[in-house]
């Protein structure tokens, strides 16, 4: 494994020092928002233009769009899709969630008194023809597919088929994998009669892979553009778990032959019930990093979204009285900035337009128990450079010949018109960006740069046995 990981690192290194790329990024930093449940629109817009978010992802629920029977119009809480795209922001939309008016989409008290939720009967099929109440739910569901998806033919950037299908509360029912692999086929292919170039997400899963190998079993990986994915670390940093788990998901999809196929992170975040606000705006931007660099690795594409833009409840604001569900947000109840929302705004302004080229880790500490981070952003002759580590650490970097700025999370400049080239940077638990030319104006010797610097590192790792590659 280790032999396979300096391999990599040499492959990359020399794409890197002749100019090519195989990177890959997300477009920046996303987040859930709750308009469909009544937010107002012109705050959350605003709150996601202030902390340059790229891309929204919220709902149009099933029971809004079709109050009777037959009767579908989009609702004023639908409207959000147009109030972000005139705000520049893109939206991934969740098509959810039950329709009690259908008696199929009733559920049982029992049902309930068991943690089901009220209106989130999944659509399924039971398969017999003398049953109909399932059939006739089922097709409703589709129409509703067919109307939202028709309605915004081209303007919206992906959908989402279901939330968390694998929890019971989001599927009453306890429909299998199987059963939401069927859902998910003729959800798709009434999506891409309407607006062909649309991404369509499956899965939505909110625990580990149980499910999604089997609706990938039945089928389901020839009807979803990418697979979604929902995952949360309670008070764990993401340098603990995040790669694993991201792997772990992308181990079924080549399971079934789906090697290419993109993992949108929909939802993960970290609650101030569980950290303060300045360990949950650093983790949010180190999670970002490592989702780009699980895309860099296999050479997708995807998206990242935290949850949530803002918080639940005014509860959060009451000290002591923290609820998990209600104090994930990068904003207050009453849209007043946490510290994590401008950690936010600068990594999406920071490395927008830019691929994530590498991450490199160096282990130190007593048994190099601890690790120091250092990722690095280019793209139309710049280069951004992510630098954290789990306590203070004296990093040292290569850095072009040419001027560089320091920056600290929260966007503030530290140091301007600084010289570069090989430095010693102290960093610490929050990142810190370095930014400057990637192109001094001695091109041959910026190669010969590059190629120092390289044999230094490998030098550097074969000193530390290879240790954290």
């Amino acid at each position: 494994m280790k032999a396979q990981k300096v391999l990599s690192f040499f492959l990359a290194a020399l794409f890197m020092v002749s100019g090519f790329s195989l990177s890959a990024q997300a477009e920046g930093i996303g987040a859930c928002t709750h308009m469909a449940q009544g937010r107002d629109q012109a705050q959350t817009c605003a709150a996601a233009v202030n902390a340059e978010l790229p891309i929204l992802r919220d709902e149009v629920h099933w029971q809004t769009v079709e109050p009777v029977k037959g009767q579908l119009s989009l609702p004023e809480r639908a409207r959000w899709v147009g109030s972000a795209a005139e705000n520049g922001i893109k939206s991934l939309v969740v098509l959810s969630y039950g329709n009690p008016i259908y008696d199929f989409g009733r559920p049982a008290q029992a049902d309930i008194d068991a943690g089901a939720a009220w209106d989130c009967t999944m659509p399924v099929r039971d398969g017999d023809p003398e049953t109909t109440a399932d059939d006739e739910y089922f097709d409703a569901y589709i129409r509703y597919v067919d109307f939202v998806s028709e309605s915004f033919a081209g303007k919206v950037a992906a959908y989402e088929i279901w939330n968390e299908p694998d929890l019971r509360y989001f599927n009453t029912k306890d429909a299998t994998a199987a059963d939401y692999a069927e859902l998910l086929k003729a959800a798709y292919r009434t999506i891409k009669q309407n607006d062909p170039g649309v991404t369509v997400l499956g899965g939505a899963i909110a625990l580990r892979t149980e499910f999604i190998d089997g609706m990938m079993k039945a089928g389901a990986g020839s009807y979803m553009d990418g697979l979604s994915v929902h995952y949360y670390l309670g008070k764990n940093a993401p340098e603990k778990r995040a790669r694993n788990r991201l792997d772990e998901y992308r181990d079924v999809l080549v399971k079934y032959g789906c090697d290419n196929m993109p993992v949108w992170v929909t939802e993960t975040g970290w609650a101030n019930s569980n950290v303060d606000e300045q360990t949950q705006a650093q983790y949010i931007v180190r999670n970002a990093v490592f989702y780009d660099e699980f895309l860099l690795d296999h050479g997708v594409e995807g998206q990242y979204f935290t949850y949530e833009l803002q918080d639940s409840s005014i509860t959060s604001d009451v000290p002591g009285t923290e609820e998990y569900e209600n104090s994930l947000g990068l904003y207050r109840n009453d849209f007043t900035p946490k510290l994590s929302a401008a950690a936010v705004k600068t990594f999406n302004s920071l490395t927008a337009g830019k691929r994530l080229a590498s991450l490199e880790q160096t282990k130190y500490g007593p048994f190099y128990q601890k690790s120091a981070y250092v990722a690095t952003y280019a793209q139309g002759g710049q280069t951004v450079y992510v630098v954290w580590a789990e306590s203070r650490f004296e990093q040292e970097i290569d850095l072009p010949d040419t001027e560089i700025t320091v920056y600290d999370m929260q966007g503030n400049i530290l140091e301007e018109h600084a010289p570069g080239g090989a430095k010693r940077v102290g960093a610490a638990e929050a990142p810190i960006y370095i930014v400057c030319d990637s192109a001094p104006g001695n091109a041959a010797l910026n190669f010969i740069q590059r190629i120092i610097s390289f044999f230094k590192r490998i030098l550097r790792a074969l000193a530390n046995g290879f240790v954290g590659w």
